[in-house]
């Protein structure tokens, strides 16, 4: 689900405008000022990835292939004489490359499976056919109870970094006219023969699994063009699945990140005392009250795991219209009546309100 860029450019100069009122008030203002600067900048900071699992799983290969800024990679689960190490970043993705082993059952469970991805890599080596290593996948998905996803992480990066070659698509071509069977063994793909050495060059380059997919592609359409054919070997990398989970997860954490911040400055007004020369609980008040924070509440509410698959029909947190704010609101509404724990009803009244403000600027009501 994607969120909105406009609201939140707002939100970030209505906060800006909260600390510099805060920072240069009278009273109590300047040190629930500074209170507030460390909550925003928590909420600012980008949620950080950490790519995890055992030796030789591949798990620089995964961190290369998504290439985020935010990743970084630990130390090998389930080392030999050292520590497994501490995974405590907003997410993380644990690289396996075959059935997980005891260790990374227990290095799985104790994560919480919000905040985990599972990536079965080296996905081409499982099975004959992607329905084998997909297939394998979901197994893995119901043992771990966390999303896994199967990725061919050394092609992703192949086709990340470099471009076919026009005598690279030559080769290729050529090789699409020859028996299938060519691609069953690296052994039988560079045998002796007049064009050995192109075929050793191009296995070193995109290994078996990237060569066989683009035979397979320039079978069904021989004048795909370099561009088209590196394009057609990035997607059965499995790559872009992995990105677009981890954009979701990323956006997660990102809203819920948000609630913690609402969360924060309504402590900091409590706090505030009125009448010492400042007015930070006014300014606090006021800023919790206005259009920007409603919309930071909505996305931590459809965030919140305990309520967020009630949201799982919305293609986006921003209603189309009036009308289907005001039909969200009533249904959000709805929830926060019915028996629920408290976190889940909070959660609730904070979409529930962020629909009605909503509803409010679209239909006018509000003005």
């Amino acid at each position: 689900m994607s969120t909105d860029t406009a609201p939140a450019t707002r939100g970030r100069d209505a906060l800006d405008q909260l600390l510099a009122d805060l920072r240069f008030g009278g009273g109590q203002d300047s040190r629930i000022g500074y209170a507030a600067e460390v909550a925003v900048a928590a909420w600012r900071k980008p949620p950080r990835i950490q790519v995890t699992g055992r030796a030789r799983t591949g798990r620089t290969t995964v961190l290369h292939a998504l290439a985020l800024m935010s990743a970084v990679e630990t130390e090998p689960v389930d080392e030999p004489g050292a520590p497994d190490p501490v995974l405590d970043a907003d997410i993380v993705v644990y690289v396996l490359s075959g059935a997980p082993t005891p260790a990374d059952e227990r290095a799985l469970a104790a994560l919480p499976p919000q905040r985990t991805v599972a990536v079965l890599n080296k996905a081409d080596a499982i099975g004959y056919r992607w329905a084998d290593a997909v297939t394998a996948a979901d197994r893995c998905r119901r043992e771990l109870r966390v999303p896994t996803l199967p990725v061919v992480a050394s092609l992703a990066v192949r086709t990340r970094s470099s471009a076919l070659t026009e005598p690279e698509l030559a080769t290729l071509r050529r090789l699409a006219a020859a028996d299938p069977a060519l691609t069953l063994s690296p052994d039988l793909f560079t045998a002796p023969g007049p064009d050995q050495a192109e075929r050793e060059e191009l296995l070193n380059r995109w290994d078996l699994y990237g060569i066989a997919c683009a035979l397979t592609a320039l079978r069904h359409d021989p004048a795909l063009s370099p561009q088209s054919l590196l394009q057609v070997m990035h997607a059965v990398s499995g790559i872009d699945e992995l990105h677009r989970l981890l954009h979701r997860r990323y956006e997660q954490v990102a809203a819920a990140r948000g609630g913690e911040l609402l969360d924060e400055l309504t402590r900091l007004a409590a706090r505030a005392l009125p009448g010492d020369g400042g007015n930070a609980r006014e300014l606090l008040e006021d800023y919790l009250a206005c259009d920007d924070a409603l919309w930071i509440g909505l996305c931590a509410g459809l965030a919140t795991p305990e309520v967020a698959h009630l949201a799982a029909g919305y293609p986006s947190p921003s209603p189309d219209d009036a009308d289907d704010a005001m039909a969200r609101a009533a249904r959000w509404r709805a929830v926060v009546s019915s028996d629920m724990p408290p976190t889940a009803r909070r959660a609730a009244l904070r979409v529930h309100n962020g629909y009605v403000r909503l509803w409010e600027r679209m239909s006018s009501a509000g003005l």
